[in-house]
């Protein structure tokens, strides 16, 4: 019998209706995206009615960009808060493509190319996130330490040269002049800095490629990181990539992609044996403070969070690998960040869109990690004399936090020292007998084909066989159907602004 045919055999025995079916997607997955876009083109036909007066419906406004008023409303109680969290982080898992969690196989890390630092050693590393796609990165380790370290995931953020950064000697210079960096040379390269540092203070460090940036060649930066016109040859069966509608009807997206990695190279830390899984820290800067936040959001293992430069109220991140369709509606950066609470979190802003945070950001972050009887575990650092950046200053208050956080025992204060910066040749992962994998158009299309079909095997594997089964198929299914189309909001969820005042 055709897998389809069975399908709907099985779902009309428990009383269900069957599914729709369109070429690319799972039927179940199709038929609630389609019904979603339906919804949405009978709210465009309300927005044609006469005005009425009274409050503005929300609903019936301009669309939002990814500037705008992004605040964040604390829940009123502790259970208020714990149903609201887990809502936020099924609709990040739903819209990013991990409702269900891709299959996950076998990491196959390589370690190779050790570099003796003196106090410290370098490696390089790669692995499958998914078959055939790597993760890259450099691992580094502190010499001298016996038992199970602390360790500290470090995504780089869209900075120029990502993880191979090298700002040059002129620019540092400069930066010393104002107080931002110390030492001429280690200073071109503030993400080396605070692996090498971290790794002298007992931790080990794995700092990690985003999506088409350093080794990470498979999809290139264009596609993953500033696409702005669609691909025709893309767009049209049987090859359709990233932003195709085959991709958007599967919820396949570079920000669900680069969470996913983010995802993956927690497992691979946590797998080394002289790492603590329960002392585990996330921290990068910019785009990197998006992987942070997003990652302990969607995942409890690490401890500490450090979003460097990022979570605001006045913007949602300006890259296609930090905005989906139907992810930030009626949630924002301040409160997905919040969802590592009451854990410690620390936010560092400096004079960019994250300025305002004294002000308007985390006196709330405050206030929820108080009524969680967490009060201490929340901090903030304004540092508005500097622009968007990681520099010493900033690196400083986390190396203190951490200090505190991971129980590293270190006195205070912690000074950064320098060290010899190496270059690109010397940190990249591929050479001749570690040759960079094939990437391009043809594997673009593969990985999201086996994406694709390993959803469907999955969703495919949750057809109601009995009750047991039926209430399973209710919570992964019912849950991404409540997500996309979303249900009317009981009373206590609608949100109002006072327009007016009368005696």
């Amino acid at each position: 019998m055709h897998k389809d045919i069975r399908y709907i055999s099985e779902v009309r025995r428990v009383g269900l209706a069957p599914p729709l079916m369109i070429g690319g997607a799972s039927p179940t997955l199709q038929l609630l995206v389609v019904v979603a876009f339906s919804l949405g083109i009978v709210g465009l036909c309300f927005a044609a009615l006469p005005p009425v007066e009274g409050p503005a419906d929300t609903r019936l406004g301009p669309l939002r960009g990814e500037r705008g008023d992004f605040s964040f409303a604390p829940a009123q109680s502790r259970q208020d808060w714990e149903k609201r969290a887990e809502y936020v982080r099924r609709v990040m898992r739903v819209t990013l493509g991990l409702w269900p969690m891709p299959t996950k196989t076998p990491l196959n890390p390589v370690i190779h190319g050790l570099i003796d630092q003196g106090d410290y050693t370098i490696e390089k590393v790669y692995f499958e996130s998914v078959p055939g796609f790597y993760v890259t990165g450099n691992l580094y380790r502190p010499k001298g330490k016996t038992g199970r370290l602390p360790a500290v995931l470090s995504p780089h953020g869209h900075f120029p040269g990502g993880r191979f950064q090298d700002e040059g000697r002129e620019t540092v210079r400069r930066k010393i002049v104002t107080g931002a960096e110390r030492f001429e040379d280690g200073g071109r390269s503030f993400m080396q800095s605070r692996c090498v540092q971290l790794a002298r203070m007992g931790c080990v460090v794995f700092h990690y490629d985003m999506i088409g940036y350093g080794d990470s060649v498979q999809i290139p930066l264009d596609v993953a990181h500033r696409f702005s016109q669609l691909r025709k040859k893309f767009n049209e069966p049987p090859a359709q990539g990233f932003y195709s509608a085959s991709a958007e009807l599967n919820l396949h997206n570079s920000m669900g992609l680069h969470t996913y990695n983010s995802i993956r190279a927690l497992d691979f830390l946590t797998s080394l044996p002289d790492v603590d899984p329960e002392r585990i820290a996330v921290t990068g800067g910019s785009g990197g403070g998006t992987q942070t936040f997003m990652l302990c959001a969607v995942d409890d293992r690490p401890l500490v969070s450090v979003p460097v430069v990022i979570v605001s109220t006045d913007r949602q991140g300006g890259c296609t690998c930090e905005n989906i369709s139907g992810f930030r509606i009626g949630t924002y950066n301040l409160e997905i960040t919040a969802l590592h609470a009451p854990k410690p979190l620390l936010l560092i802003s400096a004079d960019d869109a994250t300025r305002t945070m004294p002000e308007r950001g985390f006196p709330e972050l405050k206030q929820l990690y108080g009524l969680l009887g967490a009060e201490q575990n929340v901090s903030h650092v304004a540092l508005l004399q500097y622009p968007h950046n990681y520099n010493y200053v900033s690196r400083a208050a986390m190396y203190s936090w951490l200090n505190r956080h991971l129980e590293l025992g270190l006195a205070e204060p912690i000074v950064e020292r320098s060290y010899e910066r190496l270059t690109k040749s010397e940190l990249s992962v591929w050479n001749d007998r570690h040759p960079a994998p094939e990437g391009g158009r043809r594997f673009e299309v593969e990985l999201l084909e086996w994406l694709t079909e390993d959803a469907d095997r999955q969703i495919a594997a949750l057809t109601p066989r009995d009750a047991q089964s039926l209430g399973e198929y209710r919570r992964v299914v019912g849950g991404a159907w409540d997500v996309l189309l979303r249900d009317l909001p009981a009373d206590s969820q609608v949100e109002f602004k006072q327009t007016k005042s009368q005696d």
